[in-house]
């Protein structure tokens, strides 16, 4: 939601950064991928759950970010409905725990079981869905979140500090909420790394995984299945012109305006249709501002017809959360001076321009 006084909550330029925070944050991360006890997958999922909450949710007055244990529950749920399909056609799925099967992983396997693999059909069943998240954070609590910071024996609390938890909630520190932030694809490719590197290392998943060619697609990637029903809503909303030349195309292709690179998460309302030219092009890019200001207008300002056919067709969609990734995909790139892509071969570099689309503070 808005910000106060009715801004969006847009971090203010300052042109400065801690590079002895950012390193020591990095450091504080490899040891504790390094040295911590990981005898299931769970601590990558708290790990990842929490860089995707820092750039979702909109943060305290003091920079820090109180996080339900529900809400942490449903990004595992997300995580490991995906990864409890059959592994590349076989009848099994793989291990997340050295021993038995993670708990959580089978809890997931039985309501994916339930819905026939759907995962909004889940969600669209709210008792059942509750309990899911219930059981899922009940393990949370007793597993993962008072070990994942568990070092050589001794806590190293850079996280969030368990004096701190209240209400069923963690409070992520300024620091690491900042840290999340600025590094959050750095710190995605050092937690999904470790995550595959530990599937492989089970030795139940050996059989199942061969030259284990695909893995990492497998456990992280799209479900190609949803994509083209996104893509259908899409091309009827832009009446079947593409998003960034405005032509016409009846077989153009769905693109991520803030690129699956940055921030690889499926949500309705960052679809845009798009020439398959005009994508390749693109590429891994930010927008320029021009189409920054299309997309808002387009996606956000108006978002009903949008948002009632992802809800219709069971697909993902929170306008708030792609609100936030983009403001915060926009704040890094002005940060880092990333160059944005106009049309063709011409990019330009980003500057603080971007900031005046969202200054009315209208959802």
């Amino acid at each position: 939601m808005a910000a106060s006084g009715g801004q969006f909550p847009i971090k203010p330029d300052t042109g400065t950064s801690d590079l002895s925070l950012h390193l020591d944050f990095l450091r504080n991360l490899q040891r504790l991928l390094d040295e911590g006890v990981f005898t299931a997958t769970y601590k990558y999922a708290l790990l990842q759950s929490l860089a995707d909450l820092a750039v979702e949710r909109e943060l305290d007055e003091d920079g820090s970010l109180r996080i339900p244990v529900a809400d942490i529950a449903e990004k595992f749920i997300q995580y490991y409905w995906r990864q409890t399909a059959p592994y590349r056609g076989t009848d099994g799925i793989l291990k997340q725990n050295a021993g038995r099967q993670a708990a959580i992983v089978n809890h997931v396997a039985e309501a994916r079981a339930s819905y026939q693999g759907s995962l909004p059909a889940a969600r669209r069943d709210d008792a059942e869905w509750r309990g899911l998240r219930s059981k899922v954070s009940a393990v949370i609590r007793q597993m993962p979140l008072w070990k994942l910071q568990i070092v050589a024996g001794q806590a190293h609390e850079f996280l969030y500090r368990k004096a701190e938890y209240e209400a069923a909630r963690i409070r992520l520190l300024p620091e690491a909420v900042v840290c999340l932030r600025d590094m959050y694809v750095i710190v995605t490719n050092f937690i999904k790394g470790a995550w595959v590197t530990r599937v492989q290392s089970f030795g139940f998943n050996r059989d199942l995984l061969g030259d284990m060619a695909g893995l990492p697609e497998f456990l992280f990637g799209s479900d190609r299945h949803s994509l083209e029903k996104y893509r259908v809503i899409v091309q009827e909303h832009q009446e079947s012109r593409c998003f960034y030349c405005g032509k016409k195309s009846k077989t153009g292709e769905l693109d991520h305006f803030i690129p699956w690179s940055r921030y690889p998460v499926d949500l309705g309302h960052n679809f845009v249709f798009s020439h398959a030219k005009c994508n390749l092009k693109k590429s891994d890019f930010l927008a320029g501002v021009e189409h920054l200001a299309k997309w808002k207008e387009n996606n956000i300002d108006e978002p009903d017809a949008l948002s009632g056919a992802f809800a219709e067709a069971g697909l993902a969609h929170d306008k708030m959360r792609s609100i936030h990734v983009a403001i915060w995909a926009y704040e890094q790139g002005e940060a880092a001076e990333a160059h944005v892509w106009i049309s063709g071969e011409k990019v330009e570099q980003l500057g603080a321009a971007w900031r005046g689309v969202f200054a009315d503070g209208e959802c």
